[in-house]
């Protein structure tokens, strides 16, 4: 079995860590989020960067504002469904029988297959408005967004997947200020600041809180559920981006996250009662004193992009009362991304925890470091979009692979980023000044499996780790099993040039 276990310095700890292995889910697109935000994006596949012709460019590549000359409106939203599964792998490990359940009478069946009872996640929105104040290089743009994934999950208690995960609740909130110079037609150049909050993280667990019994791979007696609970002062973060027209036909666009983000998480944490295990008083639950602080980094990221534009003059004539070869439209468009992540820099969650524990005897919480090794993550996206001759409607397409960045043997829950596969769709309906779009992605990811003897991930035994008193392990595996998932994405936008 993996020495891991070994290395961790959990003694003495009743929470030391929903948050060890669960605490990426506000992560950039190669990590915890599906790409991307805003409706043309998705429906395109994520090729966006060259075309970004909407305010989505904030994100995207902010020197691609200067396309959007005057006052303009954009609200975007995308509603995330991240249906997961987990089915644990029978155990070689010596086990005492199943217990049956003292408020059902039923004996509970640790190899079933459990699952995200909650997968819907709706709070994907993106509020973005631009105006050029009458200056004719520059285009200047305010706006708040979270991103593009599903902060939302609940697991059963008694499930086979419960060391690993309950419960988690976050949210993270991008507040942008962007500046673009340029010439409509030909180029721009752009940066967006940010002010990047983390209001809330809740993350639970179920630990062995027994202090010194034999491991116990399915269900243990002193099964405490474990919560983690913090927040994060807003930090500062920035977006830098171009984009160039070398020829009427041809566009390219550049940009990145050229400052990580960095989330100093503080707050606390708790223990209760399970309801399947021992039962245990409110005094032996209390934590005395509790605290808790990480530090979370959002990596560098660089995205870029070539894009090819089919251009009309028929359809030129037929929507322009005065036509002119500087705005020429486009009767369709195919573009080409790369997108890389810097997430090799991930390389351990540093939870620092202070408080004293009540439960059997009292103890100092320790501090506790997981390695968690995440890989560097790329992507090619390809995409385009084609406009119906004489009438106001277009229609998208697109796909992208993308590497996923959990490496074999930590896979958990928390975190479902392993090689990917989207199929995207979408349409853009004009009413006058009005663009309205709708899109939908379907992401594929691979189906996990981890056998028990390179398990990473261990059930924690805080009161009595391992590997003393363990006989001869270095703990219970928690993710030895195999996990399915997937991404589903349908977002609208509306956007209003006034």
């Amino acid at each position: 079995m993996s020495k891991y276990f070994a290395n961790f310095r959990v003694r003495g700890v009743l929470l030391a860590v929903p948050l060890l292995c669960l605490v990426a889910p506000n992560a950039y697109a190669g990590g915890f989020e599906v790409p991307d935000n805003g409706a043309q994006s998705v429906g395109r596949g994520n090729a966006f960067a060259a075309k970004a012709d909407d305010l989505t460019a904030l994100a995207h590549n902010p020197g691609a504002l200067i396309k959007s000359k005057g006052a303009n409106l954009l609200y975007s939203h995308n509603v995330v469904h991240a249906p997961q599964t987990f089915t644990r792998q029978p155990t070689n490990m010596p086990y005492d029988k199943i217990p049956v359940d003292k408020y059902t009478g039923a004996t509970p069946d640790p190899l079933a297959t459990v699952s995200n009872q909650t997968p819907w996640f709706a709070l994907g929105g993106m509020l973005v408005g631009s105006y050029d104040f009458g200056l004719e290089n520059w285009v200047f743009a305010a706006g708040v967004y979270g991103p593009s994934a599903a902060g939302h999950q609940e697991w059963p208690v008694d499930g086979g997947q419960r060391w690993m995960l309950t419960k988690m609740d976050a949210i993270m909130v991008f507040y942008s200020l962007a500046a673009a110079y340029g010439v409509e037609d030909k180029f721009g150049i752009g940066v967006t600041a940010q002010i990047v909050s983390q209001p809330s993280t809740t993350l639970s667990l179920v630990v062995d809180g027994d202090n010194g019994s034999a491991l116990a791979p399915y269900y243990k007696g002193a099964e405490i559920e474990s919560t983690l609970k913090l927040s994060a002062p807003p930090t500062f973060s920035a977006i830098v981006g171009g984009w160039w027209r070398p020829v009427d036909n041809i566009e390219i666009g550049a940009s990145g996250r050229v400052i990580p983000v960095t989330l100093n998480g503080k707050g606390d944490f708790t223990i209760a009662d399970t309801g399947t295990g021992a039962q245990f008083t409110a005094a032996q639950l209390a934590v005395i004193g509790s605290s808790a602080a990480l530090q979370l980094v959002l990596p560098p990221t660089a995205h870029v992009g070539i894009r090819y534009r089919g251009l009309d003059r028929a359809l030129e004539l037929a929507t322009s009362a005065t036509p002119t070869d500087k705005h020429r439209p486009e009767r369709w468009d195919i573009e080409l991304d790369f997108a890389y992540e810097a997430w090799s820099m991930l390389k351990d969650f540093n939870v620092q925890l202070a408080g004293q524990i009540q439960l059997f005897a009292k103890a100092d919480a320790q501090d506790v470091t997981v390695a968690k090794r995440w890989k560097d993550t790329f992507s090619l996206r390809l995409g385009g979009s084609y406009n119906l001759p004489n009438l106001p409607i277009g229609f998208m397409a697109g796909t992208f692979v993308e590497t996923g960045a959990v490496p074999q043997g930590y896979q958990n829950l928390d975190f479902p980023s392993y090689n990917r596969l989207g199929v995207n769709g979408g349409v853009k309906v004009k009413a006058g000044p009005v663009d309205i779009t709708a899109a939908y992605s379907h992401v594929f990811q691979e189906t996990q499996t981890v056998d028990e003897t390179y398990a990473k991930v261990f059930q924690q035994r805080p009161v009595a780790p391992c590997p003393v008193g363990c006989g001869g392990y270095d703990g219970v595996p928690a993710n030895a099993g195999v996990f399915t998932s997937s991404f589903d994405i349908i977002s609208a936008s509306a956007a209003i040039k006034f």
